[in-house]
């Protein structure tokens, strides 16, 4: 197969042509002439061998195109992004999402299949670092800003450090990877440029090594290898430049393993073999989303995001010991992930016998960019750190406030990009996750109601259970017994102004009662039930019934994964008997 014809065979329109149909093709149109085109083509129809043989390979190429542009989904996939979309997995839940969404969804895919595909040609980052000397001026403003003070502390302040690097990448094979980077540094009055090369080879899924050489002064070799198998974890690092061979080289080597097996926690031992050698213990608690049962459907990249955002949170803790010199130093670090808000708010402190070093940062991460901006508090020195990721390309700029420690610059650090944090959230974040939380429920709604095959297919089943439930009623009036009033199947998520999406399942309902008693086993959505169907995926429901039960009524409201129960005595809603 030359290459023109692989080409011809991922254009667009190729599984058209080979059912010869036009784009806007109806679904029967797409039966009709698949049912003529495998009769013609169909292998066991061939009697001729030379025959039989090009038979299979066009009826097989007919079997691709149905399976294709038969499938709603699939047909949107290959319209939309072509026979790259096809080779992707696509998530099973993504079929649910709303006709609306899922175009978006699909074109947002095929920009990034178009820029990794970019990228991977080389795979170029950047990176910007420019560290300022801001005290002066920070102690002009702070005891008393004058015109001479603060022209005197901005003359002051000044550039102190400032980098700049550059990196391309090319993988080679499935394996290896190469990569060359290039710095130039300037501090003070120093300046140093300089080249190093990377190769990186995967030797199988656990086992990787990387090595890295500078190519010029002081020629450093560097050597990474890590081993990972999912619950035991080993790195070793080494560099040694030939300009001191006859000095030990640094060498650090670290274990990490799984404490328990249900959940991610781990310890982890980290010994440097340096001039000043250290051994560190550590346990490390990643962070865990954890859901209910009935929420496993409610996932934060999928249904309607909540308006606040604080809907689904995780938190991390890292807590450590490390010894350098036989000298204890105590470290305890805290995240809060923020998930639907895509932020992560950090807290550590590292004591020893030095003082006290507190950071607190938060990091936003979005899907081309990334913005973070911490602080750095010391006995000695007060450092605010902000950095910006775009695609690649990554600037950072520290800037020291302060040669010492001043409590009321300290507390003014913290709270005023606090009160800008918090403003911002309720000026913009706020208003535009209530609009997206609204247009995404509506489109749910849409979606809901414009689906007919559903419809229709709850229809059918609702009148193959009329006779036997108009028979089953009366047994149950004549006993007094289980009467199902009134049952809708709902989404918990309500529109504002609308309701929220139901769907009414009296009869489906009725038709599981069995001698007075109606149970429905939990664990799973009720959606398979006969006559039921999701009114909307991806958002918690629950089933809400009225009924009656010894002539008294009853009312209950049970979420989608717990087991339905009925009658009950809780579900009693007064003690009159029902005229």
């Amino acid at each position: 197969m030359d290459q023109e014809e692989v080409n011809y065979r991922d254009s667009e329109r190729y599984l058209y042509t080979v059912l010869n149909l036009p784009k806007d093709a109806t679904h029967a149109d797409i039966n009709e002439r698949h049912k003529s085109l495998s009769l013609i083509f169909h292998p066991d129809k061939q009697v001729d061998p030379n025959s039989k043989a090009s038979a299979t390979k066009e009826f097989l190429e007919i079997q691709k195109a149905y399976q294709v542009l038969s499938d709603p989904f699939l047909r949107l996939v290959y319209d939309t992004l072509g026979a790259e979309g096809l080779k992707i997995s696509w998530p099973p839940n993504l079929r649910k999402q709303s006709k609306s969404e899922i175009p978006d969804i699909l074109r947002q895919t095929s920009v990034n299949l178009e820029t990794r595909k970019q990228r991977a040609l080389i795979a170029p980052k950047g990176s910007v670092s420019c560290s300022f000397d801001a005290s002066s001026l920070v102690s002009a403003i702070s005891s008393g800003p004058t015109i001479n003070r603060l022209q005197n502390g901005l003359s002051q302040s000044q550039v102190i450090a400032q980098s700049i690097s550059y990196s391309v990448e090319k993988t080679v094979s499935k394996t290896t990877a190469l990569s060359f980077e290039a710095k130039s540094q300037l501090q003070g009055r120093q300046a140093s440029l300089r080249f190093s090369g990377t190769v990186r080879h995967q030797f199988s899924p656990r086992l990787t090594a990387i090595t890295s050489i500078q190519v010029s002064r002081p020629y450093f070799t560097k050597l990474d290898i890590s081993y990972d198998d999912g619950s035991n974890a080993i790195e070793l690092k080494t560099a040694l430049t030939p300009l001191a061979l006859l000095s030990t080289p640094t060498l650090a080597a670290s274990y990490s393993r799984r404490l328990f097996r249900n959940v991610p926690h781990r310890g982890k031992v980290a010994l440097q073999i340096s001039r000043q050698p250290s051994i560190a213990f550590f346990y490390i608690s990643p962070p865990v989303l954890r859901l209910r049962k009935e929420e496993e459907e409610d996932s934060p990249r999928l249904g309607p995001p909540s308006v606040s955002g604080f809907k689904f949170i995780a938190f991390d803790r890292n807590i450590g010991v490390v010894f350098t010199s036989f000298l204890p130093k105590l470290i305890a670090e805290t995240s809060v992930h923020l998930v639907e808000l895509s932020t992560r708010f950090k807290a550590s402190i590292e004591y020893s016998l030095t003082g006290v070093l507190a950071t607190l940062g938060v990091y936003w991460s979005g899907q081309d960019a990334d913005a973070s901006t911490s602080l750095v508090l010391n006995g000695g020195y007060i450092i605010w750190e902000t950095s910006f990721s775009y695609l690649d390309i990554h600037f950072s700029m520290p800037v020291i406030l302060s040669t010492t420690f001043n409590p009321r610059l300290a507390l003014g650090t913290v709270v005023m990009p606090s009160a800008f944090l918090a403003l911002s959230y309720h000026l913009f974040i706020l208003p535009r996750r209530r609009a997206r939380r609204l247009a995404h429920l509506r489109a749910a709604r849409q979606t809901f109601e414009e689906d007919s095959d559903s419809r229709k297919e709850r229809s059918a089943v609702e009148n193959l259970l009329k006779d036997a439930v108009k028979k089953q009623l009366r047994l149950e009036n004549d006993r007094e017994g289980l009467i199902i009033q009134e049952a809708t199947y709902s989404s918990n998520e309500t529109n504002e102004g609308e309701g929220n999406i139901l769907l009414n399942v009296t009869t489906p309902l009725q038709a599981l009662v069995r001698n007075s008693q109606l149970h429905i086993p939990g664990g799973d959505t009720k959606a398979a039930l006969q006559g039921f169907s999701d009114p909307a995926p991806f958002s918690p429901k629950s089933l809400r019934v009225r009924y009656l039960f010894r002539g008294r009524l009853h009312y209950a409201e049970i979420p989608d994964h717990l087991p339905v129960v009925l009658p009950l005595a809780e579900h009693l809603v007064n003690d009159s008997v029902n005229q």
